[in-house]
């Protein structure tokens, strides 16, 4: 029988890698419309499963970019890819609207460098934008009807590589790398009847490119025999980054029999986006490798963000996430599914969008399995599934209300390709 090679490992990832994430996320989103569009989740689809916490854990076989400093946890090379279905039902106080879409949600490698340094690089999504809205107005000084369609797509990237060093029970790591992406806003506004001026349409599109980095500190602490104690920090510092924006408008005027196209004008223009620093917490209460419980907290001061100079409707933003992780025998020869990992969690907070004072709200509950996968040289590696259930917004004061599904599925391919056979 032959088996699946550590470097067809590595060069598939660099297939996929170079695939980029031609699959973004095309959910429709109203709230997408405002500032870059909806933050995504980095997490791995393991800490998904429980509700998120990943400050404070290094895997031994997965790399967890949402801390840098967990790198040095690695055992063995790690690559990764995570899918995820989006089911999302759209509530207003009239009327709902179900839509969905599968999506690549990351790509990325780990491995250590030596018994004290671990390393990683990928692609991790930052934000996406997708939207498409219709209203009905009355326009009094025309006395007409005029129907409103926006509709928008695109987001922003991030490729990074990272590092990270133990000194006895203390680590630290830093990610870096480059943010980038495009978004489309566009807008059309059409009469009813057979006036002059038809209809106007306004396309913009921006090209967002910057530097960020990362900074995350982890304690790994055996507290007795059998308990260890994780404490992780992480912190991202506040970015600004260059955004070129495309612009025109468009109208069409004449009467039914005789339609007139006329470019009136466009605009190019460059500026900058001021990006919000993010701080985070987390701590881990780790059995061996039976059981772990974990809860984490992250902070992000959205209401610092601009365009060009001039706020959106953004605020600052937070989360609470607590879950946990159970293998009934990690060391079992016999038993399959005693080997098995079981995850639960929940995470709750305020999300970066505000209207009229009032500052959308998020909740959800998590669940997940993990299946370890037999291969040569003794190697696992793992099949990881969650499901999220949960809702943000609300119906009262004309806002919208989104009820989410999100099943996500990873895959984890472990080996010692990157490592040599005793370390330095």
């Amino acid at each position: 029988m032959q088996y699946w090679s550590s470097k067809n490992n590595f060069f598939l990832f660099f297939l996929i890698l170079s695939y980029h994430f031609s699959l973004q996320a095309q959910e429709n989103s109203p709230y997408s419309r405002y500032g870059i569009g909806n933050v995504r989740d980095i997490e791995n689809v393991a800490n998904r499963g429980m509700g998120g916490v990943s400050i404070a854990d290094d895997n031994l076989q997965i790399a967890n970019p949402t801390n840098p400093a967990t790198y040095t946890g690695l055992k063995l090379a790690s690559y990764q890819i995570g899918l995820v279905l989006h089911r999302v039902t759209i509530k207003s106080s009239t009327a709902s609207n179900q839509v969905g879409k599968s999506t690549l949600s990351y790509v990325n490698i780990g491995f250590p460098i030596s018994k004290k340094m671990g390393f990683s690089f990928g692609l991790l999504p930052v934000t996406t934008a997708r939207y498409n809205m219709q209203t009905t107005d009355t326009n009094a000084s025309v006395g007409s009807l005029v129907n409103n369609s926006y509709y928008g797509g695109g987001g922003v990237q991030k490729i990074y590589i990272g590092a990270a060093h133990r000194f006895g029970d203390y680590s630290i790591g830093v990610n870096t790398g480059y943010q980038f992406g495009n978004i489309i806003n566009s807008s059309e506004s059409s009469f009813t009847d057979s006036l002059n001026i038809l209809s106007n349409n306004i396309y913009g599109r921006s090209v967002i490119g910057g530097v960020f980095w990362q900074v995350g500190g982890l304690m790994n602490k055996e507290i007795t025999k059998d308990y260890t104690l994780k404490l992780g920090l992480t912190y991202s510092g506040a970015q600004k980054i260059t955004v070129k924006k495309e612009t025109f408008w468009e109208s069409y005027f004449g009467d039914v029999d005789n339609v007139v196209s006329k470019v009136d004008s466009s605009v190019n223009a460059r500026g900058k986006i001021q990006m919000p620093f993010n701080v985070g917490a987390g701590a881990i209460l780790a059995h061996g490798l039976n059981w772990q419980i974990g809860a984490d907290y992250q902070y992000s001061n959205w209401k610092s963000f601009t365009s060009f100079g001039l706020p959106d409707s953004m605020n600052n933003s937070w989360t609470i996430r607590v879950g946990g992780a159970y293998i009934p025998d990690a060391n079992s020869v016999n038993s399959y599914w005693k080997k098995m990992t079981f995850r639960l969690g929940f995470y709750t907070g305020k999300d970066i969008y505000s209207f009229s004072r009032n500052q959308l709200s998020k909740t959800a509950g998590t669940a997940g399995i993990g299946y370890p996968i037999r291969r040569t040289n003794n190697t696992i590696s793992q099949i990881n599934a969650s499901v999220e259930v949960g809702s943000r917004g609300t119906t009262d004061n004309n806002l919208l209300k989104e009820n989410f599904t999100h099943i996500s599925v990873g895959f984890t391919f472990n080996d010692k390709w990157f490592l040599r056979r005793r370390y330095d």
